[in-house]
């Protein structure tokens, strides 16, 4: 897995810039050794292995979320009432969910995922 194109594809996704993104390079490493640990094929094609590298900036995103959180369930000062809605699901999350639908011939999705067991 060529971690430099999963930095990239998570940098474009997170939005942050090449002095952000320093700060998030363990993060980044743990998806990559998470997702390379879910993958049963021994030999990938270029276009799957560019597949993984997407699940994997995916994974680090979710973290990024995860660790990004602050959800407003409700606020209110004066006229000015904020709420979010329940079980929102962040953009990691979605991609995620997506990416292990687009991979799930080159992973083992039967062990434990991060937040839930599928």
């Amino acid at each position: 897995m060529n971690i430099a194109n999963v930095t990239s594809r998570f940098a474009l996704l997170a939005g942050l810039d090449n002095k952000e993104i320093y700060k998030w390079k363990t993060l980044i490493d743990d998806a990559c050794k998470y997702v390379a640990s879910i993958v049963t094929k021994e030999e990938l094609t270029e276009d799957e292995a560019e597949k993984i590298e997407m699940l994997s900036a995916c994974y680090a995103l979710k973290l990024y979320s995860l660790c990004n959180d602050e959800n407003i369930t409700s606020f209110t000062a004066g006229d000015v009432h904020i709420t979010s809605p329940d079980n929102s699901e962040s953009k990691g999350d979605r991609l995620w969910r997506e990416y292990l639908r687009i991979c799930k011939n080159l992973i083992d999705t039967g062990k434990f995922l991060f937040g839930r067991v599928v």
